[in-house]
């Protein structure tokens, strides 16, 4: 009898400690699939991305009962507490518009665009992504000018694409106090093929996004999407530069990085 007994507490323990996988879908307030969402648990190494659609299919290790987020740049931050996800049923989940407020902003007609970013030189080889590396890592350069300049341009330099084709998402960050707050309101995406090996390509924002004089900020680039298999490495030099592991991980500060060119428009005052 006690055999039987401890067999079954095992079994109930066993049970208990089962991952759960959570799927679903993230729609906006119009019901059309919001595509790349950041869905994790903060401060931690769980989490996944939408595809293109916003399907998800997030498994969560045993004995976790953390608040799920669900985060994009052109949207409010959502939540799923545990209770809501813990048995597994499909989700739909809701992402309520930003309300943007757009300042004017002046810039001179001859006034001529200044590098932010990208001023070190010193190489260190090549940095990447490879595999099924879909959101696992962002990274980029940080940096700190005197005046106000409106971002124009985001340049990166690609050394190989092997992948048929991957899709780069730029996020740009104040970082006030350790805390990585996002000064964007739409994504900045960059699309690379094989085609692109040994260019430098640019991107432009399609808002405008002053960045204030004093501040410190930081340009990173990921991995959202990816046909086929292989690698994207860039060309990397000796900067300072934050990383962050997973989709909700701490961002942690390390001595490299893509080279990562910002730059923008000093504005009129």
């Amino acid at each position: 009898m006690k055999i039987i007994i401890t067999v079954l507490l095992a079994i109930v323990w066993m049970a208990g400690q089962a991952q759960t996988t959570v799927k679903g879908r993230v729609v906006n307030e119009r019901g059309d699939g919001v595509e790349y969402v950041s869905i994790g648990i903060e401060e931690d190494s769980v989490g996944v991305i939408s595809d293109a659609q916003g399907h998800f299919t997030l498994t969560i290790p045993a004995g976790r009962k953390e608040i799920l987020t669900f985060t994009h740049v052109s949207y409010q931050t959502a939540t799923i507490p545990y209770t809501t996800y813990a048995d597994g049923y499909e989700l739909t989940v809701t992402l309520k518009d930003k309300v943007i407020e757009l300042a004017e902003v002046v810039v001179g007609k001859k006034n001529k665009p200044h590098m932010l970013s990208g001023k070190s030189w010193i190489r260190m080889g090549t940095a990447g992504f490879e595999g099924d590396c879909k959101g696992e890592i962002e990274w980029g350069p940080i940096f700190k000018n005197r005046k106000d300049y409106l971002l124009t341009d985001i340049m990166v330099a690609i050394d190989k694409c092997e992948y048929e084709e991957c899709l780069l998402s730029f996020n740009c960050y104040e970082v006030r106090d350790k805390k990585f707050v996002n000064v964007l309101n739409k994504p900045i995406y960059l699309r690379v093929t094989p085609a692109d090996n040994g260019k430098q390509l640019s991107v432009t924002p399609a808002e405008s996004i002053v960045l204030k004089g004093k501040k410190k900020y930081c340009v990173t680039i990921s991995v959202v999407d990816i046909k086929g298999k292989g690698r994207l490495s860039f060309p990397a030099n000796f900067k300072s530069s934050y990383a962050r592991h997973k989709v909700k991980g701490k961002m942690k500060k390390i001595p490299g990085c893509p080279v990562i060119v910002v730059k923008g428009h000093e504005v009129e005052l």
